[in-house]
């Protein structure tokens, strides 16, 4: 029988996918003699008899096993990749602590000198300081990925958000010698987290910084379209090495001496959230591109 949950819009979709391409297939829930519920695969066809539709078949196959099996495996590996976290975190932190443990013992000794010695303290304040940042920094990331990403959406004026994004990070890149390219297109509005996937966007223009390790171009563009918005960002860089480019959107992976592996997970957890795609491939020419596709309803 029909659950109490499902909608009257999802029936009529139902319905006018069977009328318009004779058959419809999806996941439901439906509920049982007894009352309890049951998610099935339903398939629905019309059953046509001397070229008259007399009738309708459907066919349920009961997923509760196979919802089961999935949702151990997604436990099974969300411990995995806790267990995984929680060893990053302690070999991430521990040189920092113990900087700050050493620096603040030493500070401890000068303090007791008479006269002290003013730019010496100074100096091991500044290194306490720098790593609590770096510390801080650790932390925020470990935490924005444990989170599950949460979409607020609201319309965004796709050029005057790549805009805003690329003036940000223009300073950066021309103290490295870079350039930033992007010619905004015609007004185009789409319903997005603004702050969620600016952090996306800035973490790729970062990356493609720190790839050219140097002089180099990166171009922004975006192109509309009827179901999706496909933004990419290039770079004339070094590109990707292949043995690892199926890699990069790994939790805790990273080809950096400094770095949590986090940045690219979260961008991809953040896409996922919004329903879309991101992918990153080598160009020809020479450097990497990163693609998002971003559904437009």
């Amino acid at each position: 029988l029909r659950a109490p949950s499902t909608k009257n819009a999802l029936y009529k979709q139902m319905w006018k996918s069977i009328e318009k391409k004779g058959e419809w297939k999806g996941e439901i829930v439906n509920k049982r003699k007894d009352g309890s519920l049951v998610t099935v695969l339903l398939s629905i066809t019309p059953i046509i008899q001397d070229g008259k539709k007399i009738g309708y078949m459907g066919v349920d196959i009961d997923l509760t096993e196979y919802i089961r099996l999935k949702q151990r495996a997604e436990h099974a590996e969300r411990l995995a990749a806790i267990g995984k976290m929680a060893a990053k975190i302690s070999h991430e932190i521990r040189n920092p602590l113990a900087s700050i443990s050493l620096n603040a013992e030493i500070l401890d000794e000068e303090l007791e000198n008479d006269p002290i010695d003013r730019d010496e303290a100074h100096s091991l304040l500044k290194a306490i300081i720098r790593e609590v940042d770096r510390l801080t920094l650790l932390t925020r990331d470990y935490l924005q990925f444990s989170r599950m990403s949460v979409i607020h959406r609201a319309p965004v004026e796709i050029n005057t958000f790549l805009n805003e994004i690329i003036h940000f990070s223009r300073q950066e890149a021309e103290n490295a010698g870079q350039e930033i390219h992007f010619a905004p297109g015609e007004p185009y509005l789409i319903s997005i987290d603004e702050n969620q996937l600016r952090t996306v966007l800035i973490n790729i223009l970062r990356n493609a910084m720190e790839a050219m390790d140097g002089s180099g171009n990166i171009y922004v563009q975006y192109q509309p379209a009827d179901t999706e918005l496909i933004i990419s960002i290039e770079d004339d860089g070094p590109g990707i090495p292949n043995d690892i480019l199926h890699s990069i959107f790994n939790p805790f992976f990273s080809s950096k001496d400094f770095g949590t592996g986090l940045g690219l997970a979260i961008s991809k957890q953040i896409v996922d959230a919004h329903n879309g795609i991101i992918r990153a491939e080598n160009r020809k020419e020479g450097g990497a591109r990163f693609i998002i596709k971003l559904p437009v309803a």
